[in-house]
């Protein structure tokens, strides 16, 4: 009996050491990001370069990494079957891996709001049918309430902001109504659809208003409102407060905007929560560039402060 003893012992002590180094390489273990982008131009590899270097030095012993470009070929089936977690960058990206429903937590980031939800519907049934299934987003709108908060301090005389919406935006003007009215000025909304005459309708509200504020909708919308307004604009000399740099070069007095080191960087902090807390979600980003067209601002006497002036006060008001 004693030597079934001492099999019996040296077979325990060689499961309890087989299972703790499974265990201890299990931990050890790096996760594996499988980044899917839409294409190789300069944004989506400026975002995609930037987050990998930043969480190589915030956390070089957490993650290994995997790049793809959009592709429908069978080889990315068995990246994304590989993947512990999924980064898309861009619309199209979002739309290629989300048709593949993979099981790993997604993200996904240089895409709109409106964009994301299109394609939660598509491919999931609904916007929280995705939550469900671990997608989430850091979209690239930023909050409308930065504009608002950067009209105050460029135009302090200020009483009456008008504000621009469309189709996909239009639900949320009792929520934007609130808000500029408790920033004690004086709400002025038009709103435009595809089939509308936009200078017709825009008109009658940008020639009385002291500052308005386009909110981005459809691609669509965007590109037939932006010469109406900022020829407006120059005409009733309202400055203009643009959702994009393009905007911005184009007229606008100032904009408040995701570029691609802003998208890295509300990326990285996504990816370095504790525990992911915030899978399954839609997030509104944390970073923002904050730029003026200095022609504009000397053509209609607005005497600038510098960024960080303007950085300050939008970011102590959000507190």
């Amino acid at each position: 009996m004693k030597p079934v003893r001492r099999s019996a012992k040296y077979w325990l002590a060689s499961l309890f050491l087989l299972i703790f180094a499974c265990s201890y390489a299990i931990a050890d273990r790096k996760s594996s990001i499988l980044f899917v982008a839409s294409k190789p131009s300069a944004d989506y590899v400026e975002v995609l370069n930037s987050v990998k270097q930043q969480l190589e030095i915030l956390s070089p012993e957490r993650y290994e990494f995997n790049t793809v470009f959009r592709s429908s070929e069978p080889e990315l089936k068995a990246d994304l079957a590989a993947a512990d977690f999924i980064v898309t960058i861009g619309t199209a990206a979002a739309d290629t891996v989300f048709s593949n429903r993979p099981k790993a937590p997604i993200l996904s980031v240089l895409i709109t709001e409106n964009a994301f939800s299109a394609l939660t519907e598509k491919h999931y049934g609904s916007t929280d049918a995705a939550f469900a299934a671990q997608v989430s987003s850091i979209c690239l709108d930023q909050p409308v309430m930065r504009s608002i908060r950067l009209a105050k301090f460029l135009v302090p005389e200020s009483s009456g902001v008008g504000v621009m919406l469309g189709p996909a935006s239009a639900h949320r003007q009792a929520e934007l109504s609130k808000y500029i009215t408790d920033s004690a000025l004086q709400p002025k909304f038009v709103s435009i659809n595809a089939k509308d005459n936009p200078i017709n309708k825009i008109e009658p509200v940008l020639s009385r208003s002291d500052v308005f504020i386009p909110i981005s909708d459809s691609r669509l919308i965007n590109i037939a409102t932006a010469k109406w307004i900022l020829h407006l604009s120059y005409r009733y000399k309202v400055p203009v407060i643009a959702f994009s740099k393009s905007y911005l070069k184009a007229g606008a007095l100032a904009a408040i905007y995701s570029a691609p080191e802003d998208v890295a960087k509300d990326t990285v902090d996504w990816l370095m929560e504790p525990a992911r807390a915030k899978v399954g979600s839609l997030n509104k980003p944390t970073h923002y560039s904050l730029n003026f067209n200095r022609s504009v601002a000397a053509n209609l006497k607005i005497k600038l402060q510098t960024e960080q002036f303007y950085r300050d006060r939008i970011n102590l008001e959000a507190r």
